[in-house]
């Protein structure tokens, strides 16, 4: 039987990915001057990243599909993500040194694919490896955007909102694997995973609004 509401809610997150995708490539091509290297670019790119991984979800939830080696196709495509944000918050800590973040954005996302692409097709290996991966990153992301509000250094986005919907999508990426063993019915086959989906939604709305609204200093400046 299919799992309604995590099936709902993974299709929530793949809308929600998209608006803000598409939003912050928007206001990156409004930009005077462009570089690919800007946050609101490699965010936006990183962010729609995480739409086709929504989507092969959505299709194996539905029964649709069945993942083989999509699921390492699909780890990689996140991971690519996470670096992607790594590799904006460069801009943050050595701004001048362009090509630098260049060849470190290059050769985290190379070395990142290449190990989840050759990695056995095991769900329990992958998603332990994402998490390895991914939570210390979130968590880099969240000290970053705490550093530039506090220190007034970024004035285009709201740097304590973006860290609040990292911590909330970093609970939820923390308390999926627990959700999915509690309640298993026949009509929730996934447990509460649909909870940790809707509280990520959640987080990615918050995200949405960090880079949308200025932080109260520029007004006060």
């Amino acid at each position: 039987m299919i799992d309604i509401l995590f099936l709902t809610t993974t299709i929530m997150k793949a809308a929600v990915f998209i608006i803000i995708g598409l939003y912050l490539l928007n206001q990156w091509m409004k930009l005077e001057k462009k570089y690919t290297s800007d946050i609101p670019f490699l965010f936006g790119v990183g962010i729609l990243f995480l739409v086709p991984g929504t989507i092969i979800d959505s299709l194996v939830i539905a029964n649709l599909l069945e993942f083989g080696f999509l699921l390492n196709i699909r780890y990689a495509l996140d991971i690519i993500c996470i670096t992607l944000f790594l590799g904006s918050l460069l801009s943050v800590w050595i701004a001048e040194k362009i090509k630098l973040r260049y060849s470190i954005i290059i050769t985290l996302i190379s070395i990142s694919t290449i190990i989840f692409l050759l990695s056995p097709t095991n769900i329990v290996y992958l998603d332990t490896l994402n998490s390895l991966v991914s939570l210390p990153a979130i968590i880099i992301v969240i000290i970053t955007f705490l550093f530039t509000y506090f220190t007034k250094r970024l004035t285009n986005v709201h740097g304590l909102l973006i860290s609040i919907s990292a911590i909330i999508v970093l609970i939820s990426q923390v308390a999926r694997p627990f959700l999915k063993t509690i309640l298993l019915t026949s009509f929730m086959t996934f447990g509460l995973a649909w909870l940790a989906n809707l509280i990520a939604v959640v987080g990615w709305i918050i995200c949405y609004f960090g880079f949308r609204l200025k932080p109260g200093y520029v007004s006060n400046t």
